[in-house]
């Protein structure tokens, strides 16, 4: 039996979905990663599989701006598009009288909610999973991976674009990435640096064929572009905020950690040791009753 009962919230623009378990129960808001990504995946894992069977919550997911099922507008999509969604989301819930107790974001979805907070004054506690401190380690650590796999794949052009590299800096290596973009779902290999727990890899691979929700490329690369454009934006400083949070990594995500990230020095970052980029699919249980744990601490 599903632990949760799924309602469609109506909204105009943007597909948003409710997992409500007990009406009595706080709601957290879960944001997903990308860009260009959906809460496709997520939705089906707690309507099908009891995802988040022990967290002590009710749970909102959405679809972000042209993504998924949300309303496909003409316009290019930013990633202050993004964070302004984010808001406009909030506000439109606790008109109808669901307050959101916590908002999770993960991945690209934990730069999104670290901007928010940023430019909108919110005392909301936020859980951050699968980020670094600077969105430049993913882009770097994304950029040997391609070239390793171009290395192999294409050595002709492997050596073309090593040829260019002389010397770096913030635009030759977005550049670069531009140009090496298509590898990213080209390179068959890749998600398994993603998964640490091959079984919920193989799960979610079948999901996702059968949901049949693809990438929005178009967001994923206006999106990524932007975020890119000016190196102050780079910083996704979480020890700063103002709020209550735990952040989260998983010890085997690379394209995350790094090599200096996984036994990371910083106290405030929670490592689950049989997780990669996923924490809270891998380890749900784990990752449920720690939420568990910190909002009781919250009400104390």
């Amino acid at each position: 039996m599903n632990t949760y009962t799924k309602e469609i919230h109506p909204d105009p623009e943007f597909y948003i979905v409710k997992f409500t378990r007990n009406l009595g129960m706080p709601y957290l808001l879960f944001i997903h990663g990308g860009p260009g990504f959906n809460c496709g995946t997520i939705e089906y894992l707690i309507e099908h599989n009891n995802l988040f069977r022990h967290l002590n919550h009710n749970i909102i997911l959405y679809d972000q701006r042209n993504c998924g099922r949300s309303r496909k507008a003409t316009n290019h999509v930013v990633h202050k598009n993004n964070i302004e969604d984010l808001q406009k989301i909030i506000q439109h819930l606790n008109t109808r009288n669901i307050h959101i107790h916590g908002l999770i974001g993960h991945s690209y979805g934990a730069k999104l909610l670290y901007d928010f907070y940023n430019q909108f004054q919110s005392e909301i506690p936020g859980i951050f999973i699968s980020t670094a401190s600077s969105i430049l380690t993913p882009r770097l650590n994304n950029l040997i991976l391609d070239l390793a796999y171009l290395k192999k794949s294409k050595p002709e052009r492997y050596n073309e674009t090593l040829s260019k590299m002389d010397n770096l800096d913030i635009k030759k290596i977005w550049n670069i990435s531009e140009k090496l973009t298509s590898l990213f779902h080209e390179n068959k290999e890749r998600p398994f640096l993603y998964w640490a727990n091959i079984e919920c890899y193989e799960t979610v691979k079948k999901i996702q064929q059968q949901i049949n929700q693809p990438v929005n490329m178009d967001v994923f690369v206006s999106v990524r572009k932007d975020l890119y454009l000016t190196e102050s934006n780079f910083t996704v400083n979480i020890d700063s905020l103002d709020i209550s949070y735990l952040w989260i990594n998983g010890f085997h995500d690379f394209i995350i950690n790094g090599s200096e990230g996984i036994l990371s020095s910083n106290p405030n970052i929670i490592t689950f040791y049989k997780s990669s980029h996923y924490p809270h699919i891998e380890e749900n249980n784990h990752f449920s009753k720690l939420i568990n744990k910190f909002f009781k601490k919250q009400r104390n």
